[in-house]
């Protein structure tokens, strides 16, 4: 093999190199856009179903009218997907209930729920 050979030789397996370094390099970066992009929508998906789940805790008194009971209070105050008797259980722990008798003229405080951050009842 003459000078000339070898270096059309050399040359040509440097080109060879270059085009696999080329092509791995292409490869990896594919595969890191893909691998940030749905890292990036999966962060953005939970920071969206986190904005809409937020509920704020307000809090009123009521005064205990005839015919009123703990769970009558409870029922009427009470948000929709709440338990009516764990939301009794918390009337009483709130106002320091050891029973659920309650005396007509006596305020209760209950707590209710809303989504509103502004929202006076």
């Amino acid at each position: 093999m003459n000078k000339s050979e070898k270096r059309i030789w050399n040359n040509r397996i440097r080109r060879q190199r270059e085009l696999r370094k080329n092509i791995l390099l292409s490869i990896f970066t594919s595969c890191l856009v893909i691998i940030l992009s749905f890292t990036a929508g999966s962060f953005l998906s939970n920071a969206e179903a986190e904005d809409k789940e937020v509920t704020f805790k307000y809090y009123k008194s009521v005064l205990i009218e005839n015919g009123d009971t703990l769970w009558s209070i409870a029922s009427e105050h009470k948000a929709p997907d709440m338990d009516t008797k764990a939301f009794v259980e918390e009337i009483r722990k709130m106002n320091g209930l050891n029973s659920n008798i309650i005396t007509i003229g006596n305020y209760l405080i209950v707590p209710y729920y809303s989504n509103d951050s502004n929202e006076i009842q």
